[in-house]
């Protein structure tokens, strides 16, 4: 074993925490080390956004390719090569993996492969595939290892017929029918993929509504777009058994319904990646669930040591993640930056879209906050009609008292991309009436912020 080698910073984990943490520290002229022991990107890149994306784009492609008749143009014979789709995919990943790779050593950043493992707080053995361990030192440590998809006891991902949502990604053919559990934003984006390439798709939440953490309003309009598209679902329901055999899966539910499919998708969250780290090694404190606990300044209990991203159990978003990155390499090169967890957009990338940041109302009411509500649906829109994406709304949330946007919540063609106008006019404290005197050109989606901005104070002018 050589003698160590000594950085500024040494970052574990080269996911969308740790790759931007070393590009933001080595922008702060530190000397830096990243150690992965996988492929860099981590799972937004890899297992996540982007695959998931890519292949949400050919279901929508798909999609407007059945629908072509009704724009006048005659479409037939239409098949899925889901094997082009896997390919076309892979590629993408493969160009952010060498994308990546050049940004580092533009930088000079130190890129190294292996399992991590702290000896003492500042020193780390990096095992290598080759039999070999490197001691590697660094004056500040940032951990940014993600996560994982949680196991369910008793139930085997075999990725034969039951997948978690990272292996679901590299299935080779489609089933003809899908079951599956986690009405979250995954198994939510996983139900549209499946669907839309005509896969017969159940989907199960334990909870009232599917997204439960979003405004009821937007739940229940996405349950209705799904219901629309074929999707079975079921809301207030348990799983009590999962059985497998050689023809297919069978799902028990709490009110005695069985679900039978060709492959079962579990979607029901992610563990952190802490073990093997060596933590117990240092005085790092850990939370009940696993994850790495951190100040505001994204600094554990050990000074000089950091963590970002999911292995924090703050919001696990690959955007957050970023930004925490942003936030320990800030830190960890003298500076004294805080991180803002107050106004996250979230965006889900089902058919319709949904985008939403802010308070929801049974939040604001939560607080005792006093609000008024607007609304105004896309099917009042011409640009909607144009286009023939007439589905979803914008709910608006402002405080009775001062106007101020409180929170925005889409569901609608292209909700992802214009929320974040809302989150500029939230996080400029706009007003209501200030973002419905904007002028917006015509016909575009956003129109819908200007209108359901006006309707906060009844003074919508195409709402009936």
């Amino acid at each position: 074993m050589s003698e160590a080698n000594l950085f500024d910073i040494v970052i574990l984990g080269a996911g969308p925490a740790g790759y931007i943490a070393a590009i933001r520290a080595a922008q702060l002229k530190k000397k830096v080390c990243i150690i992965e022991k996988n492929k860099i990107g981590g799972t937004c890149l890899n297992r996540g956004c982007i695959p998931t994306k890519a292949i949400i784009a050919s279901a929508n492609l798909f999609n407007s390719i059945k629908r072509a008749s009704d724009f006048g143009i005659d479409a037939e014979n239409i098949n899925i090569n889901f094997s082009a789709i896997q390919e076309r995919k892979k590629k993408i990943v493969d160009g952010g993996i060498n994308g990546i790779k050049s940004l580092l050593k533009n930088y000079n950043i130190k890129l190294e492969y292996g399992t991590a493992e702290l000896k003492e707080p500042f020193l780390i053995e990096n095992h290598k595939e080759n039999g070999y361990t490197e001691k590697i030192k660094g004056n500040n440590i940032i951990i940014s290892v993600g996560s994982c998809p949680a196991d369910i006891k008793g139930i085997h991902v075999d990725n034969e017929y039951i997948f978690d949502s990272d292996s679901i990604l590299d299935i080779k053919n489609l089933p003809d029918s899908l079951t599956i559990i986690g009405g979250g934003a995954v198994g939510c984006e996983f139900a549209h993929i499946f669907s839309s390439f005509d896969v017969k798709v159940s989907i199960v939440e334990q909870l009232s509504h599917l997204m439960p953490t979003e405004d009821e309003d937007i739940s229940s309009t996405l349950e209705r777009e799904f219901k629309k598209k074929g999707i079975k679902v079921y809301t207030n329901k348990k799983v009590d058994t999962i059985l497998k055999d050689d023809a297919n899966v069978k799902v028990t539910l709490s009110d005695g319904n069985e679900l039978k499919s060709d492959k079962l998708l579990i979607a029901t969250g992610r563990r952190f990646n802490t073990s093997g780290l060596g933590i117990e090694k240092t005085e790092i404190k850990i939370g009940k669930r696993g994850n790495i606990l951190v100040n505001d300044r994204m600094e554990s209990s050990v000074s000089g040591i950091y963590a970002a991203g999911d292995v924090t159990g703050n919001a696990m978003l690959a955007y957050v993640a970023s930004r925490e990155g942003i936030v320990a390499a800030e830190n960890a090169a003298g500076g004294k930056e805080k991180m803002d967890y107050s106004l996250i957009p979230s965006t889900v990338f089902t058919e319709p879209n949904i985008g939403c940041a802010g308070l929801k109302e049974r939040e604001a009411k939560e607080k005792g906050i006093k609000i008024n509500v607007g609304s105004f649906q896309f099917r009042s829109l011409g640009r909607a009609h144009a286009s023939g994406e007439i589905s979803g709304m914008v709910k608006f949330i402002s405080d009775a008292n001062t106007d101020k946007i409180l929170g925005v919540h889409i569901i609608g063609a292209h909700a992802s991309e214009i929320i974040h106008e809302a989150v500029i006019a939230i996080k400029m404290g706009m007003k209501s009436r200030e973002l419905e005197d904007t002028m917006h050109s015509h016909p575009v989606y956003s129109e819908v912020l200007m209108e359901g901005a006006a309707d906060v104070n009844k003074r919508a002018i195409h709402k009936i």
